[in-house]
């Protein structure tokens, strides 16, 4: 019996197996450790590593695969023979637990149950988001790989992977924390290799149309016709999440009483006040069944992806920067707290559970009059306070 090395694999094992189909080499160093050489179809050979033993509680000798030469070299095949044949030694057997652990399900497969067992409970935009960001970052990163085999330094490295986009990155490790602990909860983890993984600090984004953007912003806005028009006017004039504008139904609107009946979930805030403004741009729609805005007679809601693009083409008509759906909502909520709401208005306006998001409209409302009054003090002033004089440095100096 040789020593299964590299050299003996490079150089010797061509000449032995010459005239044969199918040769075993046993190693000399570990018992149970061997070599099987086999000719293919173009006379070439194929190497692969085995094992050999006697199952606990079995009479008959077995191989079991290791793997083939070129995925391990000879010591890493051996290094693998030996905690594989001490696991025998321990009482266990190997090919009951490669079986074992083939059977466990998949990142693709624990996706399939989470979707049908805990998506279908939640309603809005919630899904289609957890699919988005399934489909972005969690399948491409875990593709293929088993549940219970992911690890917290795999985690680390979704999070170094995708830290050019540092808010998809944390709503994605949110969904993925969250199938983890589905997962532990059908006995397929006893773990959750997300937890206390830290989140990328996110920068508020406070982008608002002041009084300068806002008046060629809505005289632009008045240029766009039909329901793709009327559904940005009463985004604008009513700060509604454009999930819950597009989505609006007509079963849920009373014109007479100027409300609506949403079942907001997100917030389990029920926002049904309805502004004039409001209740004149959801009148003016030409149909009375299904979708309140729609192209297609109700039939459909407006495409989310369509809203941004003519969205897109009124801030460039407008000469002001690129805003989203949901800035449209800031700009209506801190024209409301400048305009003098008060925390608890701001609530049931825009359907906020907490006071803290009224609480930072207040905050901004109070700042920009604090500027204000500064500025009006520096024209007026009153003390005569000199003021400073401006001067253009050369470059060379």
């Amino acid at each position: 019996m040789p020593l299964i090395s590299e050299d003996f694999i490079k150089n010797r094992v061509p000449k032995l197996t010459k005239e044969s189909k199918e040769k075993f080499f046993y190693d000399t160093k570990v018992t149970g450790f061997l070599l099987r050489v086999r000719r293919g179809k173009d006379d070439t050979l194929i190497k692969t590593f085995f094992i050999e033993y006697v199952p606990p509680g079995k009479d008959r000798r077995k191989k079991l695969t290791i793997g083939n030469y070129g995925v391990f070299t000879a010591d890493s095949a051996r290094e693998q023979a030996m905690q594989m044949l001490q696991a025998v030694k321990n009482g266990d057997d190997p090919a009951a637990t490669r079986a074992a652990k083939k059977a466990q399900p998949t990142i693709e497969q624990l996706w399939e149950l989470f979707d049908e067992k805990h998506l279908s409970l939640k309603s809005g935009e919630t899904p289609k988001d957890y699919r988005g960001r399934y489909r972005r970052i969690i399948e491409p990163s875990f593709k293929g790989r088993r549940v219970a085999d992911i690890t917290r330094a795999e985690v680390d490295a979704l999070r170094v992977k995708f830290k050019h986009k540092k808010t998809d990155c944390n709503r994605a490790l949110a969904v993925l924390s969250k199938m983890m602990s589905f997962a532990m909860l059908q006995g397929w983890r006893n773990d959750n290799p997300c937890s206390k993984v830290p989140r990328f600090t996110e920068t508020p984004n406070d982008t608002w149309l002041d009084e300068q953007a806002l008046p060629p912003f809505i005289a632009a806005l008045g240029k766009v016709e039909g329901p793709m028009g009327d559904l940005l006017r009463f985004i604008a004039v009513s700060g509604w999440r454009i999930s819950a504008a597009r989505l609006l139904r007509w079963d849920q609107v009373n014109l007479q009483r100027l409300e609506v009946h949403l079942d907001d979930k997100a917030t389990k805030i029920h926002a049904t006040a309805l502004s004039t403004d409001a209740a004149m741009l959801i009148d003016c729609q030409p149909h009375r069944m299904g979708y309140v805005f729609s192209n297609r007679k109700g039939k459909y809601p407006i495409d989310y992806g369509d809203v941004l693009s003519a969205l897109s083409d009124v801030c460039k008509e407008a000469g002001v920067e690129r805003i989203t759906p949901h800035r449209l909502r800031s700009t209506c909520a801190t024209h409301a707290a400048v305009n003098g709401a008060n925390v608890s208005e701001l609530m049931q306006t825009f359907g906020w559970k907490t006071p803290a998001m009224a609480l930072r409209y207040v905050k901004r409302s109070e700042s920009l009059a604090r500027k204000g009054v500064e500025r009006a003090a520096g024209i007026i002033n009153i003390f005569n306070k000199p003021t400073a004089d401006v001067k253009e440095l050369s470059r060379n100096s």
